[in-house]
C-alpha cells in the first residue's frame, strides 16, 4: 500500500462530497413436463413477448420480485460520530453514543445487532440519554472499562506513529481529520464523552495488502486457471466439471435439488433458454430490448457444431466446448445488509467469452452473483468473514490456498445452499456486459434471475438505472424532466446512498429493461454519464452536484463509463494465459482504454476522478477511489473485532451499505 505524504495532502484539497428468434436447425427438445416452462420457451422461440397475464404469473413467483421488494426498506444511515463515556462507580459498563445531524436521521431510537442480540440506542431524554432530540443516541453496554481503556490507548498510540490517515465516505477516499486525536484518555477518565470514530484507523500495510491480494478480488492465474478446478475449452485441458467451470456453475443453477442434479440434456436446455433471450425482441417494464443478432453466430451455433462433431446428441451443448473463461472470484462481504436480507453480503464469479476460433477473447463479460446464505447472527457472520480473512495466511494460488478457497465457494455455488430459493440456489443475479453480440460497438447491460415457476432464467429490469431515454446529457424533454424530478426529490437519500430506483416513477415505467453506453467511456470530453442539462432554473437541471454524481455512479452505464473513467469493463476480458486487468475504480490505478487518473501519480494507490459533468464549473470536484482497498479494510475491521465489544458496535453504527451493485 503506497499512500504517500503527497497523496494525503491531496485529500485536503479534494472537494469530497459525502455526500432466439425461431431457430429451426438447432430447435431443442423440452426435457421437463412443466407447462409454464414450455410456455416460456414457445414464446421466446416464436419471437413474441409473454402476455401481461402470463408475465404477471411468472413474476408473482420469481425470486427477484421479492428481492426488489426487500430493498425498498429504508436503512439506518451511518453514524457521523460514535462516542463512549465512563459511568461513575461502574467498571463493567460504558455508555455508547451515536451522533446524527437532524438532516440525516430523526427517529427516536436505533436498533442494531443481530437476530439474537440487539442494542437499542435512544434519543428520548430518558434514563442514560441526556437530552431528547439532540441527535445523540445513547445505550449502556457491557464492557470491562480497564480492558477497553488499555486497548483504546494502545490503538491511539500506534495510530499517531503513522501520521495522517484516511477514511472512505461511501466509496470515496478522503482525509480523516478525526484521526489526529483518535482517543482522549484524559477526557475518558474524567467521565466525559470521547469520540472513538477514528480509533484504530491505522492500517498495517503488509496486512492490508495481503488481505486485498488474497481475500477480496482474486484474479491470479494459478487460481482462475487452476487445472484441477477449471477447464480450458481451447486446449481441452483441466477438469471439465471442475467446481469453478462455467459448465459446473450453471449445472448447479439448473438443478432443482441436490438430489436431482441437472443432466447434460437439462443443462443444455437451461443454457440455451438463457442465451435465447439475446436473440429476440422483448419489452421489459415498458422498455424495448432489441435482439443482439450475433448470439447465434458467436456462441450458440459454433458451440452446438463442435458438440455434434464430437459425437454429441443433435442440438445439445457439450460443456467441453463452453466458450467462457473464469477471470475472477470476488468476496463481496462489504455488501452485507440485513435490511435487504443479505447480512453476509455476496460472492461472485466473473467470466468472459472466448471466440469460436479459440484465438482471442470477445467483448462479453458475465458476473454470477450469489447472496450468501448465512443467518444474521454475529458468530455466524464472523465465522464467514474469518474464512475469507484467513486466506491471507496462504500463498496465493498454491494447492492449499485453492482448496481453502473452494471450501468457501462450495458453500454458495452448489444447489442446496439455500433451500428457500428457486432450485435451492443462493443465486441472486446474473449480469452481462456485451459489445460482441451486435454489429456495432454499443455496450449493453442485461440482468437475469431464476424464475420460481420454470426454474429457468427470466430476463429482468436492470438495477438502479432508468431506461436510456431518461438520460438527457444536454437535451431537455419530458423524459429527462422525469429523471431529474426523481433525483431532485430523492437527493437527500441519494447523497446518503440510501435509495432504490423504483420500477415506476410519476406513473411512468422508469427502470431500464437493458442499458447502453452510447458515447465515449473515457477521456476528457463527450463522456457517457447520467445528467440532465446544465440549464439552471429549468425542469431539466439536477440541483445538487453530489446527488448527480452518486446517482450516475450507481447506474451500470455511468459506473462503466464516464463517471469513473471506466473503459466499459471493471474486469477486462482476456484470453487464456493472461491475467485480467481491473479498472481504476477497483485498483487505484488507471485502467484500460486511455482512462485518466487526474492526480497523474500512478504509483500512489489512488485513482482520482474529475466530476464527469464538470461541476461546479469554476472548479470541478475531484474524487478518489480504490475500492478493493476499501473492501479489504472493511473485512479486516470486521474480522479483528470481537462481537458485542464497543469497537464492534462502533463498526456497525458507522457501517454504510451501498446502493451500488458494482
Amino acid at each position: 500500500m503506497k499512500f504517500t505524504t503527497k497523496t494525503l495532502a491531496v485529500f485536503a484539497v479534494v472537494a469530497l462530497t459525502t455526500l432466439l428468434l425461431s431457430w429451426n436447425k438447432f430447435a431443442f427438445p423440452i426435457t421437463g413436463n412443466n407447462a409454464a416452462n414450455k410456455l416460456a420457451i414457445h414464446h421466446w422461440n416464436d419471437n413474441e413477448n409473454l402476455s401481461d397475464q402470463e408475465l404477471s404469473a411468472l413474476e408473482a413467483n420469481a425470486d427477484w420480485y421479492s428481492y426488489t421488494d426487500k430493498t425498498n426498506k429504508k436503512r439506518i444511515p451511518a453514524a457521523e460520530d460514535v462516542l463512549v463515556q465512563r459511568i461513575p462507580g461502574d467498571n463493567s459498563h460504558i455508555l455508547i453514543m451515536a451522533f446524527y445531524s437532524k438532516e440525516s436521521f430523526k427517529e427516536s431510537s436505533i436498533v442494531i445487532g443481530d437476530d439474537e442480540n440487539q442494542i437499542e440506542l435512544k434519543d428520548n431524554g430518558i434514563g442514560d440519554d441526556k437530552k431528547a432530540g439532540d441527535g445523540i443516541y445513547t445505550a449502556k453496554i457491557y464492557a470491562d472499562v480497564a480492558d477497553f481503556r488499555k486497548q483504546a490507548v494502545k490503538m491511539a498510540l500506534e495510530q499517531k506513529k503513522t501520521g495522517a490517515s484516511y477514511k472512505f465516505v461511501n466509496r470515496m477516499i478522503t482525509a480523516d481529520a478525526d484521526a489526529a486525536e483518535p482517543f482522549n484518555a484524559a477526557k475518558f477518565d474524567a467521565f466525559q464523552p470521547v469520540s472513538i470514530a477514528a480509533t484504530g484507523a491505522v492500517l498495517n500495510s503488509e496486512l492490508i495488502d495481503s488481505v486485498r491480494r488474497n481475500c477480496i478480488f482474486i484474479t491470479d492465474l494459478n487460481v482462475v486457471e487452476d487445472p484441477t478446478r477449471t477447464w480450458n475449452p481451447c486446449t481441452q485441458t483441466g477438469v471439465v466439471n471442475g467446481p469453478w467451470t462455467f459448465g459446473e456453475i450453471f449445472r448447479q443453477l439448473a438443478s432443482t435439488t441436490p438430489q436431482n442434479i441437472a443432466t447434460d440434456a437439462e443443462l443444455s436446455d437451461f443454457i440455451k433458454i438463457w442465451l435465447t433471450n439475446y436473440a429476440v425482441r422483448r419489452i421489459i417494464n415498458g422498455d424495448t430490448v432489441n435482439p443482439r443478432p450475433l448470439v447465434l453466430d458467436k456462441i450458440l451455433n459454433p458451440w452446438i457444431a463442435k458438440s455434434e462433431a464430437a459425437g454429441g446428441p443433435t442440438g445439445q451443448l457439450d460443456m467441453k466446448f463452453a466458450p467462457f473463461k473464469l477471470t475472477a472470484i470476488l468476496n463481496r462481504f462489504d455488501l452485507r445488509d440485513r435490511f435487504a436480507g443479505i447480512p453476509a453480503g455476496e460472492c461472485r464469479f466473473t467470466f468472459c467469452l472466448i471466440n469460436a476460433d479459440c484465438t482471442d477473447k470477445e467483448n462479453f463479460t458475465m458476473i454470477v452473483e450469489y447472496s450468501i446464505p448465512k443467518p444474521n447472527k454475529c458468530d455466524s457472520l464472523h465465522s464467514w468473514a474469518d474464512q475469507w480473512f484467513n486466506l491471507k495466511n496462504y500463498d496465493l494460488g498454491t494447492p492449499a490456498y485453492n482448496a481453502a478457497l473452494q471450501n468457501i465457494t462450495d458453500q454458495f455455488s452448489k444447489s442446496g445452499s439455500n433451500r428457500n430459493k428457486t432450485n435451492q440456489s443462493s443465486l441472486s443475479t446474473v449480469r452481462t456486459n456485451d459489445r460482441a453480440l451486435t454489429l456495432g460497438d454499443t455496450a449493453e447491460f442485461r440482468e437475469f434471475r431464476l424464475n420460481a415457476i420454470t426454474g429457468n432464467f427470466i430476463e429482468t429490469t436492470c438495477s438502479q438505472i432508468p431506461a436510456d431515454k431518461f438520460n438527457g446529457r444536454g437535451v431537455g424533454n419530458p423524459d429527462v424532466a422525469t429523471m431529474v424530478l426523481y433525483v431532485n426529490q430523492e437527493r437527500k437519500n441519494i447523497i446518503k446512498d440510501n435509495y432504490t430506483v423504483p420500477d415506476t416513477f410519476n406513473n411512468v415505467p422508469f427502470v431500464a429493461g437493458a442499458a447502453h453506453i452510447l458515447a465515449e467511456p473515457v477521456g476528457l470530453t463527450n463522456l457517457w454519464f447520467w445528467d440532465g442539462t446544465e440549464q439552471r432554473n429549468t425542469p431539466y437541471f439536477i440541483k445538487n452536484t453530489t446527488a448527480r454524481h452518486v446517482f450516475s455512479l450507481n447506474t451500470c452505464t455511468g459506473c462503466h463509463a464516464g463517471e469513473l473513467q471506466t473503459h466499459y469493463t471493471h474486469v477486462d476480458p482476456v484470453f487464456f494465459g493472461t491475467e485480467t486487468s481491473l479498472s481504476g475504480f477497483l485498483s487505484g490505478r488507471a485502467g484500460a482504454g486511455g482512462a485518466i487518473d487526474f492526480d497523474f501519480i500512478p504509483e500512489n494507490d489512488s485513482f482520482m476522478m474529475r466530476d464527469a459533468a464538470l461541476r461546479p464549473a469554476s472548479n470541478p470536484t475531484l474524487r478518489m477511489f480504490n475500492d478493493i482497498l476499501r473492501r479489504a479494510r472493511d473485512l479486516k475491521d470486521f474480522s479483528i473485532t470481537t462481537c458485542t465489544t464497543p469497537f464492534a458496535i462502533r463498526n456497525q453504527l458507522m457501517y454504510q451499505p451501498t446502493s451500488m451493485v458494482h
